[in-house]
């Protein structure tokens, strides 16, 4: 349907086009006949060999040379276009009296139609001025609706000339005409339980698409999804193997954590995992294999995250926030760094993970408050106006405040690791459940330029995601509607207040995760 609606296809297989076509092929004629009688008219035999007697002497053999080859390839796609049309339109013969043949659609003048019964579009004060400047306009918009039908009408007529001469010469069996497919024949084998023609949009009065150009759109969907595959995040989803429920959706904040602000700012999907992964990879103990697989991990799930939170948050309310995530993991993706702090320092002078926690909340803690200190603006009250750096700042805050306050002193390094891990591949795969919501609105782009693109990038995202849809599947699903779902408050909202009902319990960090996988409910592709 995009690309059958795409304006260039549609321009391809309108009259107009096709008849143009057959210009090429008559303008092609022209220059082949030119190029056997210059030789004759202008070259004289000279000795053993030609002399021309053109003004353009020597020249004048790669001027013909090269305005062939532009007129060649100029020519063989619009005359391509022309036979095909041509050859389809044979198909419809004799279906159709001759005046409904040559009738002209509405598409083709309502525009200028339009234009001509519209208002003037500049104020004119004398009415008699205005009068003058609404006819004359009607005069000009009349004559350009003429010149169009003439040449609509001429198209049509060339175009059923052309389909009744190939009719006549298919029943005179002296043309065999090969590919029967492009004449509406039916096709063999699979392809004849797969009937595309009711996806397909058609202009008023076009019989139909060559079924061998709606195999050609069909495979290039096919091929766009292969290609998906063979990129697909293979570190995510080893990652998403470690999660058995959204209980890290809960996890990584505690409404014990007292607020440095009256108003808590909003949280994304992609700001909390960032967080989180600064903790994970500061903590002792911790092999850089394992530091470096999680941030390969957490890199590929981002690059799905800000993709769901910018289709979802249709409003931009969140934008800050996700500028916010992104700054973050620029420092850690490429310096192991967040907010100027060295991570791998901070590892290496801290010996258990309790100081590391402190010492990234302590600092978190005055970053926040130094700057509501310092800034008085009225406007600032809004969290969501605060810097980039500021919101990082709160999120560390609270996010280790909070593994602080569950794990205490009982955890080693290693298994809080681990458990950072899982509550960061829950978080994960709580925001990816919005992914088939998130393809489905790329096929519904609103505008037609970009509508054919935006289907191919859905058709690429399903060939990379399909094995996460496939891991997600096997997850019970909170009943949250779709608009619910884009948001992780909502999540968290909606865990808290399920009391175990929809969800397994929700378990703490020191705690073992038993989780049963007996019941599974399947993600829908909501249209």
């Amino acid at each position: 349907m995009a690309v059958t609606g795409c304006p260039q296809f549609v321009m391809a297989r309108s009259v107009t086009c096709s008849t143009s076509g057959l210009m090429c092929v008559l303008v092609t004629l022209t220059l082949v006949e030119a190029s056997i009688r210059i030789p004759k008219v202008y070259y004289r035999r000279h000795g053993s060999g030609f002399q021309t007697l053109s003004a353009y002497k020597w020249s004048s053999k790669w001027i013909l040379f090269f305005q062939s080859i532009g007129v060649a390839s100029g020519t063989i796609v619009s005359a391509f276009r022309w036979f095909t049309a041509a050859q389809l339109k044979c198909s419809d013969i004799g279906r159709k009296s001759f005046k409904n043949e040559l009738k002209i659609e509405n598409y083709w003048n309502q525009r200028l139609k339009d234009w001509r019964e519209s208002s003037l579009p500049f104020q004119v004060r004398h009415h008699k001025w205005k009068k003058s400047f609404h006819d004359v306009r009607r005069l000009l918009l009349n004559c350009c609706l003429g010149v169009q039908i003439l040449l609509v009408w001429a198209s049509k007529l060339v175009l059923l000339i052309s389909a009744s001469f190939f009719h006549h010469i298919k029943r005179l069996k002296i043309f065999v005409i090969g590919a029967s497919d492009d004449t509406g024949g039916s096709e063999s084998g699979g392809d004849a339980q797969l009937d595309l023609t009711r996806y397909v949009l058609l202009l008023q009065g076009e019989p139909g698409i060559p079924r061998k150009t709606l195999k050609n759109i069909w495979n290039e969907v096919d091929k766009m999804m292969e290609k998906g595959k063979r990129q697909k995040p293979i570190h995510l989803i080893e990652l998403l193997h470690k999660s058995n429920n959204f209980n890290g959706v809960r996890e990584f904040d505690n409404n014990r954590v007292p607020s440095l602000h009256s108003q808590e700012p909003p949280n994304s999907w992609s700001l909390p995992v960032v967080t989180l992964t600064c903790i994970a990879i500061a903590l002792p103990n911790v092999s850089n294999d394992n530091a470096n697989h999680l941030v390969r991990c957490v890199g590929e799930g981002l690059t799905l995250l800000k993709l769901i939170d910018k289709i979802l948050d249709k409003n931009g309310a969140l934008a800050v926030i996700r500028n916010a995530a992104d700054v973050v993991w620029v420092g850690v993706d490429l310096n192991c760094k967040w907010q100027d702090k060295d991570l791998h320092k901070i590892r290496l002078h801290s010996r258990t993970s309790k100081k590391i926690l402190e010492e990234l909340s302590n600092e978190a803690e005055r970053t926040v408050k130094q700057f509501l200190r310092e800034v008085n603006d009225f406007l600032m009250d809004n969290p969501l106006n605060w810097p980039v750096k500021i919101m990082a700042a709160n999120s560390m805050y609270r996010i280790s405040r909070t593994i602080l306050l569950a794990s205490g002193d009982k955890e080693t390094d290693e298994r809080l690791f681990d458990h950072l891990s899982v509550m960061i591949a829950d978080i994960l795969a709580a925001s990816l459940t919005n992914l088939p919501r998130v393809i489905t609105m790329k096929c519904h782009h609103n505008s037609q330029k970009e509508r054919q693109k935006s289907v191919r990038n859905a058709a690429l995202l399903l060939g990379e995601t399909e094995e996460i849809l496939q891991i997600l599947q096997q997850r019970e699903m909170p009943s949250l509607d779709h608009d619910e779902a884009a948001y992780i408050d909502e999540w968290r909202t909606f865990i808290e207040d399920d009391n175990g009902n929809s969800l397994a319990s929700i378990l703490s960090i020191g705690s073992e995760a038993q989780q049963s996988n007996e019941e599974h409910v399947a993600i829908e592709l909501h249209s």
